[in-house]
């Protein structure tokens, strides 16, 4: 048995030789023979539907999963205005794929239903394999993702590991779009039921630590913190760092927040982060993600070499759980506000995880709005600033 995979990344003016040329090259590499899974990210220079038609011209009815995101990774390097597409073929691996819709109105009830839709697809065998849910969700419809995840995870149950990360766009904030086969949607959760008879890993890890002392979130309403400790929360927020930053104000918050973030506390002492947006004229803080009222928050800090520190971290954690197998391929989901960060440096983050998981390795990332993945024996959640790494094992060779 065993998994090839190939990666191509296109860039040119015409969106239908862009996404050929993607496919031309990921087919090259992965081999003679028809893929039996294609994945795909874009980004939103091309016209999706061309892009897509140029793709499954050389792919066939290839089951196909993808997404519109901030940017692409390939071994190639990254990129804010190519195709990446990565196609594979497996003896070990069998791929059930499925749509959620309207998420903005119900993202739990989507995932839950989309969950089930593709738990009733499996084969006979399927307690024989591992079980990894691939959720590539729109990040701008508004949908409160972190409801999302857990309405798949408790759908799944906990013998069914998550990974994937939010559609976007490159930071405009405007639309994005979700992909199943030949189908373009928005408002919506593309998924893949992974079945592999070999180990999948996943590796999540951000690299911030926490300053300053806890703070009670006294008031929220979904994405916007509008209280912590019973003030308003921009005062709370900037009270915490006394008189060391005067310029600190509403209209400035959204820089200086990018590098000091909000963390979530978890029971083993990790943290989920949240990324404030922007202070809104009342105070309030506009969250990427819905941060729950009567939580915990504390104020994080953190670096670039933080950042490669974790990016490491993760990529280390995927390959460990591969058992000692190498790894056949990689799906990297990097957070873009981590590409605002990093700026130039952001190719060594993506180097410094080549050089866990192997230099030769077929990778394909996403600049992502948000990333999906469980912390340690943490449950499955959705998180900000943050780098995943999902890794699939080599198969044993007959």
């Amino acid at each position: 048995m065993s998994t090839l995979g190939g990666v191509g990344m296109g860039k040119q003016a015409d969106s239908y030789q862009t996404g050929r040329t993607a496919a031309q090259e990921a087919l090259r590499e992965m081999g003679d023979g028809c893929p039996d899974f294609v994945l795909v990210f874009t980004t939103e220079a091309f016209d999706q539907e061309q892009v897509l038609t140029g793709i499954r011209s050389l792919t066939g009815e290839a089951p196909m999963l993808g997404c519109c995101g901030g940017g692409v990774i390939t071994e190639q390097g990254l990129s804010q205005d190519s195709v990446a597409v990565m196609a594979l073929k497996s003896d070990d691996l069998r791929v059930i794929l499925g749509l959620g819709e309207a998420i903005s109105q119900d993202a739990r009830r989507a995932a839950e239903m989309v969950a089930e839709e593709v738990l009733a697809k499996q084969p006979e065998d399927a307690g024989d394999y591992q079980a990894t849910f691939l959720m590539l969700p729109d990040g701008l419809t508004g949908a409160n993702l972190a409801d999302l995840v857990r309405g798949a995870a408790d759908t799944l149950g906990p013998m069914c590991q998550l990974v994937g990360g939010g559609a976007g766009d490159n930071v405009k904030f405007i639309k994005t779009y979700q992909f199943i086969n030949g189908e373009i949607h928005t408002d919506a959760v593309s998924v893949a039921l992974i079945l592999s008879k070999v180990p999948v890993g996943v590796g999540v890890q951000h690299g911030w630590s926490a300053v300053g002392r806890p703070l009670i979130v006294t008031n929220a309403e979904g994405k916007i913190v509008k209280e912590l400790d019973g003030r308003p929360a921009f005062e709370s927020y900037l009270q915490q760092f006394g008189k060391r930053y005067p310029e600190l104000a509403i209209e400035t918050f959204a820089e200086f927040a990018m590098e000091r973030p909000l963390g979530l506390p978890q029971m083993k002492g990790e943290y989920i982060i949240r990324d404030p947006l922007r202070a809104l004229p009342d105070g309030s803080l506009l969250c990427v993600a819905a941060v729950p009222q009567n939580a915990v928050v504390r104020i994080m800090s953190g670096d670039k070499e933080s950042l490669f520190a974790a990016a490491k971290q993760a990529a280390e954690q995927s390959v460990k759980s591969l058992g000692g197998r190498k790894p056949a391929l990689a799906i990297i989901f990097d957070c873009i506000s981590r590409l605002l960060l990093l700026g130039e440096d952001a190719q060594r983050e993506i180097e410094v995880i080549r050089s866990v998981i192997g230099r030769d390795i077929p990778l394909i990332g996403l600049f992502s709005f948000g990333e999906i993945a469980a912390q340690e024996s943490n449950p499955p959640a959705f998180h900000n600033k943050t780098v995943a790494v999902c890794t699939i094992a080599q198969g044993e060779v007959h």
